[in-house]
């Protein structure tokens, strides 16, 4: 622990330039930046606080489908839900009611943590997170706080930092209750780090067991009436780098199809100077969905960048290319799709969930691409009704088959109380 507290003393030193460059960027507000230092209102908080960390919008929308077990099973305790980025910090305030207290995580810096657990007090930390913070974990230890890691993964690059780190990283197992690993992959790597099969559980992953969300069947329509649901595909949280690859794409489609509509999902909607910038060297038409503009029969493209419509776009697209995928940065969810009935394709990395996209992929229940060209053959393959369904059809069957939620969530709300 030395080591990594010597480490953080010294970034204290990078603090208000960081913070800065983040209020410029706009990936954080003065009101998130305080969040991230503890920096609160003061606040009577009559009871003992159960602490949901969510790492991002996909662990956010995980989780959520936990919080009402909590809020019923522990209505004595207070219910605080943190994330790590502003994206899933504005998505969970539309989401939470007046009893759930939505704040961003704190850095990993002792004096943060004690301010922030004198403030709180939790009791409970239930984390959905990739990643480990030794302080968050040792500081709250010490106050009796009980550590369980829900739909845990850990990336291999993660897991190979812990194994050359192994004094930081035994410290920091042995104060980590329980972890409910999400696949066969997450649970091996645990265990290789040295986690003790006592405290060790292989489960389903949390995000099937998630219900859709209600969708205006009127907005799908007006999304419909411009763009056809047989001729659009939805393209879910690209990243720097993917966009080209993915206009590549939609340019050698649009020679075997004119008819072919894109909705553009950016995994960080502060980007549009950028993509834009993009699409026009391409000579696409498009409009941008958060400047209120009206959709034409001549638009090609459609830039979501708003929060908390991927459902909308599910619906409204009858396949959907997963992004994170085409570069090495891992991949998202396929639940999330297969759930609203848009049939997959997705890119060559997808260590995040490496376990569920071979299934995918080795039944037909997705097609995997490496290069535009690929993602435009994909795309005119799934054109085909017949073969979507199929495709579809195997999709759901994987990563919506059985109904073993109740069990799952009877054994993480076990931990909590005993």
């Amino acid at each position: 622990m030395l080591k990594y507290n010597l480490f953080l003393f010294c970034a204290w030193l990078f603090i208000i330039p960081a913070a800065i460059v983040r209020l410029y960027t706009k990936k954080d507000t003065l009101h998130t930046l305080k969040s991230r230092f503890s920096i609160f209102k003061k606040l009577d908080v009559h009871n003992e606080t159960i602490w949901c960390h969510a790492a991002s919008v996909g662990e956010f929308n995980t989780l959520e489908t936990l919080i009402p077990d909590l809020k019923k099973h522990f209505k004595n305790h207070e219910i605080l839900l943190t994330v790590s980025n502003i994206i899933a910090y504005e998505q969970a305030k539309i989401w939470a009611d007046e009893n759930t207290y939505i704040k961003i995580a704190p850095l990993d810096f002792p004096v943060v943590l004690k301010r922030f657990i004198n403030y709180w007090n939790p009791v409970v930390l239930l984390t959905m997170e990739n990643e480990i913070f030794p302080n968050r974990v040792s500081l709250l230890k010490k106050t009796k706080c009980k550590i369980i890691w829900v739909n845990a993964r850990i990336s291999k690059k993660s897991a190979t930092f812990w194994e050359r780190n192994s004094k930081l990283k035994d410290h920091t197992i042995e104060n980590i209750d329980y972890i409910f690993a999400q696949d066969k992959s997450a649970y091996q790597r645990f265990k290789r780090l040295g986690f003790n099969e006592a405290k060790l559980t292989q489960t389903d992953n949390l995000k099937k067991f998630r219900s859709p969300s209600i969708v205006n069947i009127d907005h799908i329509k007006e999304i419909n009436h411009f763009f056809p649901y047989q001729d659009t595909i939805c393209i879910a949280s690209s990243h720097p780098g993917e966009e080209a690859l993915i206009l590549e794409a939609y340019e050698i489609a649009l020679r075997n199809n004119s008819n072919l509509k894109m909705i553009l999902v950016p995994r960080h909607p502060k980007r549009m100077k950028e993509i834009t910038s993009q699409i026009d060297n391409f000579k696409f038409k498009y409009l941008i969905r958060s400047q209120n503009q009206t959709l034409e029969k001549d638009t090609q493209i459609y830039l979501a960048d708003t929060i908390g419509e991927l459902p909308l776009w599910y619906s409204s697209c009858s396949i959907t290319f997963i992004a994170g995928s085409l570069l090495p940065i891992g991949g998202h969810t396929p639940y999330e799709p297969t759930l609203y009935s848009s049939a997959i394709i997705h890119g060559q990395y997808f260590s995040n969930f490496e376990e569920i996209y071979d299934e995918l992929d080795k039944n037909k229940g997705a097609i995997k691409v490496t290069n535009p060209k690929e993602l435009a053959a994909a795309w005119e393959k799934l054109k085909i009704v017949k073969f979507r369904e199929q495709t579809l059809s195997k999709a759901k069957s994987i990563l919506l088959k059985g109904d073993e939620k109740e069990k799952l969530v009877n054994s993480i709300l076990e931990k909590i109380s005993n």
